[in-house]
This record gives structure tokens, C-alpha cells and sequence, in this order.
């Protein structure tokens, strides 16, 4: 709650006040003298704006990437008639992924950290659609 002052005018805030305000605009009072401020919250998806082609192109490189390279790597066992064992498809492809995906994101930046992330969201997204016989996580 904001206190007054010795001469009655209203004193700045409290973090009190500022802590527990709960709607999404929220309005802090200033002294009569001082300026209006208004927060607004922001959407979710406003991260997205600020994307450029060059982005978008550097995580499509990753996430296509990948998937050449699995698809190549897993053509073999998976057209086998005896199947042999995934094991080392799915550690190569894991190490690949996450391994040098997780190498260009944390080390990198740049446009090698969204190629990292393509390359994560290429093995997410195979494990899901082929229900992980792509990624070797399912025999």
C-alpha cells in the first residue's frame, strides 16, 4: 500500500504493490507530478516477429540435414529382411542430434545455433511420425 508523506501527498509504490498486482495491464500511480506508466503483458508468440529468412533457412538447413542423414543411415536395417540391431543407428543418430546439435547451440550461436536447433527438432519430429523406427528407438 502506498503511505503518505509528512505533507499528505501519496509517496512512490511499494514493492508490495508492485509484487501482487495481478492483471495483465497494470497501472502504477506516480505522484502528480510524475508521469503515467503503463506494463503490458507480453503474448507468447511474440518472439516470432523478430525472425528473419535467414533464420527460418538456417533451421530448415538443420532439420533437413538430419533427416538425409537418417534416412541414409537407416535405410539399410530397416529394409533388411533379418533385422539386425538398432543399437548403433540410435546412439550415432542421439550423439548427432543432441551431441553436435547441443554443441552449435550452447557454443556456437549464431546461425549455427539455430542449425543445431533444426537438428533437434528433425529427430523429434522423426521419433514422432515413425513412432521412433526412424530413430532406431523402436526395434
Amino acid at each position: 500500500m502506498a503511505d503518505s508523506d509528512e505533507d499528505g501527498r501519496p509517496s512512490r509504490p511499494s514493492l508490495e504493490d508492485e509484487i501482487f498486482a495481478v492483471a495483465s495491464t497494470v497501472e502504477v500511480d506516480r505522484p502528480e507530478d510524475g508521469p503515467r506508466i503503463r506494463v503490458r503483458a507480453r503474448p507468447p508468440w511474440e518472439w516470432a516477429r523478430g525472425l528473419t529468412r535467414r533464420d527460418v533457412g538456417a533451421t530448415l538447413a538443420g532439420f533437413l540435414t538430419f533427416v538425409f542423414v537418417d534416412l541414409v543411415m537407416m535405410y539399410a536395417p530397416l529394409m533388411a529382411s533379418r533385422r539386425p540391431s538398432l543399437l548403433p543407428q540410435m546412439i550415432t543418430l542421439l550423439v548427432l542430434a543432441f551431441g553436435l546439435g547441443g554443441l552449435l547451440v550452447w557454443k556456437v550461436g549464431g546461425a549455427g545455433r539455430l542449425f543445431g536447433i533444426g537438428m533437434m527438432l528433425a529427430w523429434v519430429f522423426l521419433t514422432l511420425v515413425s513412432v521412433g523406427f526412424l530413430t532406431g528407438l523402436t526395434p
